[in-house]
């Protein structure tokens, strides 16, 4: 029951969060060469490739009363973010930098550090959450559950964002897996 009760509270933040986005964004072409279709999340689900390019957009080194957050989403749909919608959220103490690898577990590789928040998630056409688990919820997540979600920004541009990412998803009862490899955005910037 606790881990249901928790699984639902993440969801529906990150539902929020990509509500937000939904609401926060138009369509625009300002793009390098003027095609505001240019911009996508990109990504493979267990090996099967899915490209989200009605609305990508995301934000970077935005400050908060307790860090500094970064976060990035991609619809299949533009405004449609309750169905095929790609999200990665980043919170970190410091300000966002571009070149590191941010993970949700504890790491010692160079290059890399722990995020204070990473969470990728993922609604399937129709609306059903898969989410990464950070090694915090450990105590209240099933003994197995991968905690390998990680996301690098490489370019962070007055107009665009973008980077890669990868994870392992899990849907509200633990039943499905989904592996998120080969994780890509270009994204708009719109702070």
């Amino acid at each position: 029951m606790k881990i249901v009760s928790l699984s639902k509270l993440i969801c529906h933040f990150i539902v929020a969060v990509s509500l937000f986005f939904s609401g926060a964004c138009k369509k625009n072409s300002d793009t390098p060469n003027g095609s505001g279709s240019d911009y996508y999340m990109r990504f493979r689900i267990n090996g099967a490739l899915i490209e989200h390019k009605g609305q990508a957009e995301g934000n970077f080194n935005k400050a908060t009363s307790s860090s500094y957050a970064a976060s990035f989403a991609g619809l299949k749909e533009a405004l449609v973010a309750g169905k095929n919608n790609m999200s990665v959220i980043l919170g970190t103490e410091a300000e966002n930098k571009t070149g590191v690898t941010y993970t949700n577990y504890t790491t010692a590789t160079s290059g890399s550090e722990k995020a204070k928040v990473l969470n990728i998630v993922y609604l399937d056409d129709a609306g059903n959450a898969y989410l990464s688990w950070a090694e915090e919820f450990a105590p209240a997540i099933p003994s197995g559950t991968k905690t390998n979600a990680q996301v690098k920004i490489t370019e962070a541009a007055s107009a665009y964002l973008k980077g890669s990412f990868s994870g392992t998803l899990y849907n509200n009862d633990y039943t499905k897996e989904f592996s998120i490899t080969e994780g890509e955005f270009y994204v708009r910037r719109i702070n």
